[in-house]
């Protein structure tokens, strides 16, 4: 039998050392994001690294069975030399390829604030703009793929020198492979065992939460683990917290403003900026910012303070301000197996009401889904880099400056008909951070091109309302601007799971005095849906998982989604639910680093929020997987839920 444990010997060499890159990879992901992660003591940093390695086996072992299999069968032919170099050959460049995951997801993760999961690939073959934006990639995190380079040979060489061991032809005899077989059997089912764990449930990302804080559970896991688990998921989980009437009574996504005056036809453009964090803003940050143009709107709008995005990226924008639909799931709502469910949007209702409706986008058509997202929506019409028409003004990656497009986008909605509904997304500020060359002095006072990038768009956004201030229509229009997500946080109160979503919403309406102010209510993107149909005075029933801003006996709140973690905002807390239990609960306003965890010293507020959480977790879940996006109570505004505001429209 000595030849036969030889290949489990092998064996075992391949997964440790495969296990030392994956510790080695989390080490590099900790130190290109130690901002992130600031504030972890050395224990608790020790503690990640020591359980990491329960993450990496699991997903070492489960991703490589097949290998493992071939490696470990009790037959003569698995010793010979050609099975073994094609097998070696195939495990390497199938492995090479996880870690350059495992390494890349060290600087995606500043985008992100989350492990990458399946949807990934799904983002790939969207559209070609990864194609498109590879070079970029590789120019600027050059050093990823050096580093990948040095593990994958360096792996190699000490599997050979130390691990290794020679395979000679051998014979099985009945009572060898009986044993062999035995041992097979048993080895993999240890392996399994190990893997999947022994409790109830196996080993998922949530599991983290188990040894680490919610803030640091990307470094405890790592990229093949999260896409291995959320490959094959439904993208949602039938939850069920309350029976169907209790859950009606704890909450409902189902609303209808009733207004005692006529329907207004104010014309409604939403502004999504790309990459707006509110640590940019100057208005928000006592001075401090990159954006004197969006400050100056700020002063004669209505700001809230307290706004929050309900995702980290840009495909999970669009649902959350134009359907009330938060990201609560691994995938987006646009790349999700939901995604061609019926949803009620803000533009199909104002369409239906006698708008014109239009979205815009500098970018190559078809970039992000965003075009078949404002279809569904009920937007007829899509502008995108094709329709664009104006100087030459290609960023020689994604698509238009935004200058000119913006330019382009003023001149465009003047020649639509009142009323109008439309909604432009900018651009230059996402990476690579490309500012035209006549700017970039202008923008040179940081080194940072992120911060060069949101300057200009800022200095485009600017120029854009002086253009459309002289135009007749300037002063029927309410104005929603908003952030799509943040950016890369540039302190530790802006890299926490709180303020990481922190974003500028502000309404501004040029012909109105009344609407201006400031305001400290908990709000989302999610709120932007109803709080317009509410301004106008629309009467009619709708969903949405978010509340009108306008509504003074509504409790603001903001709920977002991340790693396994469950985030809901209201009043001054934040309360983090993995979806059984509360993990965490934070006063992020007097704690804006998230270090005093209030559920072991006072958790009454834990008690309040967590029935309504779960109310939101269950509605969203069932309407999604029963396709009951668009489904209300029609007509009977006295049912229960159903959310009725008398009186004036704001």
């Amino acid at each position: 039998m000595t030849f036969y444990l030889r290949h489990i010997s092998n064996m075992l060499g391949r997964l440790f050392v495969l296990g030392v890159l994956y510790s080695l990879s989390r080490f590099v992901f900790y130190l290109l994001n130690a901002v992130a992660f600031s504030g972890s003591s050395v224990w608790e940093l020790a503690r990640i690294f020591f359980f990491g390695v329960r993450f990496d086996f699991t997903a070492i072992v489960f991703l490589n069975l097949p290998f493992l299999i071939a490696y470990l069968l009790p037959f003569r032919f698995v010793a010979n030399k050609h099975y073994q170099k094609t097998t070696d050959v195939a495990f390497i460049l199938f492995n090479a390829g996880l870690l350059l995951l495992n390494l890349g997801d060290s600087e995606y993760f500043k985008y992100i604030g989350k492990r990458s999961t399946a949807d990934l690939f799904k983002f790939i073959f969207m559209s070609d703009d990864v194609a498109i934006l590879l070079p970029q990639f590789i120019h600027d995190f050059w050093y990823i793929g050096v580093i990948w380079v040095l593990f994958i040979a360096g792996g190699t060489v000490v599997y050979k020198q130390f691990f290794h061991r020679e395979l000679s032809q051998h014979q099985f005899t009945l009572k060898t492979r009986t044993a062999a077989l035995l041992i097979f059997v048993l080895v993999l089912g240890a392996f399994f065992i190990g893997a999947r764990g022994t409790g109830v449930k196996p080993v998922r990302i949530i599991t983290a939460a188990r040894y680490t804080k919610p803030r640091t559970i990307p470094l405890l896991i790592n990229t093949p683990f999260s896409i291995f688990h959320t490959l094959r998921k439904n993208s949602v989980e039938s939850k069920r917290y309350f029976n169907d009437s209790e859950l009606t009574r704890r909450y409902t996504p189902e609303h209808v403003y009733r207004h005692n005056q006529k329907v207004r036809q104010d014309n409604v453009v939403i502004i999504i900026l790309e990459g707006f964090s509110k640590e940019f803003v100057g208005a928000l940050n006592d001075g401090k910012g990159y954006t004197p143009c969006f400050d100056t709107i700020i002063k004669d709008g209505r700001v809230f303070e307290n706004a929050f995005a309900n995702g980290k990226q840009s495909i999970e924008a669009l649902p959350a301000i134009f359907a009330g639909i938060p990201s609560l799931m691994s995938d987006p709502y646009i790349s999700s197996a939901y995604s061609s469910n019926d949803i009620m949007a803000l533009p199909a209702i104002l369409t239906s009401h006698g708008y014109h409706t239009s979205f815009f986008h500098g970018g190559r058509n078809g970039t992000m889904g965003f075009d078949d997202f404002s279809h569904l929506a009920g937007i007829k019409n899509y502008v995108g880099m094709n329709e664009y028409q104006g100087p030459a003004a290609f960023d020689g990656k994604w698509g238009v400056y935004d200058e000119e497009f913006l330019q382009f986008y003023a001149t465009s909605l003047s020649s639509f008909p009142e009323p109008f509904f439309s909604s432009v997304f900018t651009l230059s500020s996402h990476h690579p951070y490309t500012v035209p060359e006549l700017y970039k002095q202008r923008f040179a006072s940081s080194q940072d091109p992120l911060l060069q990038s949101i300057g200009y768009a800022d200095y485009a956004l600017g120029d854009f309302f002086q253009t459309i201030s002289k135009m007749p229509w300037y002063k029927r229009t309410l104005f929603v601007l908003v952030a799509d997500h943040t950016a890369k946080e540039q302190s530790r109160e802006y890299g926490t799971r709180i303020g990481m979503y922190r974003i500028p919403l502000v309404f501004y309406h040029p012909g109105r005095d009344d609407l201006k102010g400031r305001s400290k209510r908990v709000t989302q993107q999610a709120d932007i849906f109803p709080s317009v149909l509410d301004y106008l005075g629309i009467e009619k029933p709708f969903t949405a998982f978010g509340t009108s801003v306008f509504d003074q006996d509504a409790k603001g709140f903001a709920v977002n989604y991340l790693s396994g973690i469950y985030q809901y905002v209201q009043g001054d807390y934040l309360l983090s639910f993995d979806g059984e239990k509360n993990t965490s609960l934070h006063n992020y306003v007097n704690d804006p680093l998230l270090e005093n965890n209030l559920l072991t010293t006072n958790g009454l507020p834990a008690a309040e929020m967590e029935p309504q959480l779960k109310g939101i977790l269950q509605q969203f879940d069932t309407r999604l997987k029963r396709n009951l996006l668009a489904r209300t109570s029609a007509s009977k505004v006295n049912s229960p839920g159903i959310k009725k505001k008398p009186g004036k429209a704001p």
